[in-house]
């Protein structure tokens, strides 16, 4: 019997149990053990169909913001002049906010009322402007969160908090992540790892931040770890192995990376997991950027591919509950 994935609109919940009722008849020969799975594990390889969102006439770096309420997306300018731009989902006309130096790392707070960058001008470190959720117009100049250098940061759901890793921890192998409070400025050790770490999120309640661990050296072998650590505990566990962690999802339940192993003859792929580790799915899409996860929609990730107008910003459907599986 052939089966067919079909993109769904539908509500997840109605389709969960649909879902759940189908696994269990899978062929275990379709198992396999690639991002440290255990080798029963079932894969779903899907090959979704994109829906842009949006579209700008300048080039734009790939790694946009999207809103929470999925409603802008925040982009960089990557030439000839460092612009953030402000792009509707609706189709309104983007808006520009100012010269950014050269600014990388994009992140709109879950908040809604702020977004961060870290500027490149001098000593890389993060700027947060605030704006108004309803129409992602800046209220107020941009404002430096702290002094210290940054190779990654994440804001915290209560946005009361910034995690983030500190360029000076990262020399001979090691990295450290920290946690600034946003009106105190008051800034506390998380924990240190023997590894670089390079990209942050936190958990839904507040109470876990995930991140990428990249080997101290190659001789300690090619894969990343995704791990988790406990925001009051500073203890940290290995969620899985990959070759790349791409970041939580908003709602917290689904981890994005790049297969441990992977290579760029291997095509465009990415892989879903659980938070326990298990793997979930492949996901296939068009050659360029790695998607990232947004909040355009339920269970979307992001792509931003290169046009002759400019870049399109395109949705693709990325939860296990978004497809029917049907004979």
């Amino acid at each position: 019997m052939a089966r067919t994935l079909i993109a769904s609109g539908r509500r997840p919940l109605a389709l969960a149990a649909l879902f759940c009722l189908v696994l269990p008849g899978e062929s275990r020969s379709q198992a396999s053990t690639q991002g440290g799975a255990s080798a029963d594990s079932f894969v779903l390889v899907l090959r979704p169909e994109p829906l842009r969102v949006a579209g700008i006439d300048v080039p734009i770096d790939p790694t946009v913001a999207p809103s929470p309420d999925g409603r802008f997306v925040a982009a960089l300018q990557t030439r000839p002049q460092p612009l953030m731009w402000i792009v509707p989902t609706d189709g309104a006309k983007p808006f520009a906010y100012r010269k950014t130096w050269s600014a990388t790392m994009l992140r709109w707070a879950r908040s809604g009322n702020r977004i961060g960058f870290v500027a490149d001008g001098g000593p890389p470190r993060i700027w947060t402007i605030e704006v108004d959720p309803a129409t992602g117009r800046a209220i107020d100049p941009p404002r430096m969160l702290y002094r210290d250098a940054v190779n990654a940061y994440a804001f915290a759901p209560d946005g009361e908090r910034i995690a983030y890793v500190p360029r000076s921890t990262t020399a001979a192998g090691a990295s450290a992540i920290h946690i600034v409070e946003w009106e105190s400025r008051v800034v506390r050790v998380l924990l240190r790892e023997n590894g670089m770490i390079y990209h942050l999120d936190w958990s839904p309640d507040g109470e876990s931040i995930y991140y990428g661990l990249a080997p101290a050296s190659p001789g300690e072998g090619p894969a990343h770890r995704v791990r988790r650590a406990d925001v009051r505990r500073g203890r940290a566990t290995t969620v899985l192995s990959a070759g790349e962690f791409l970041g939580l999802s908003a709602d917290g339940l689904y981890v994005l990376y790049r297969p441990a192993g992977w290579s760029h003859e291997d095509g465009n792929i990415v892989e879903l997991a659980g938070v326990g580790g298990r793997r979930l799915m492949r996901i296939e899409v068009e050659p360029g950027p790695a998607p990232r996860w947004g909040a355009i929609g339920p269970g979307s990730i992001v792509q931003v591919l290169p046009t002759e107008e400019g870049a399109a910003i395109r949705a693709i459907p990325a939860c296990p509950f978004c497809y029917i599986l049907s004979w």
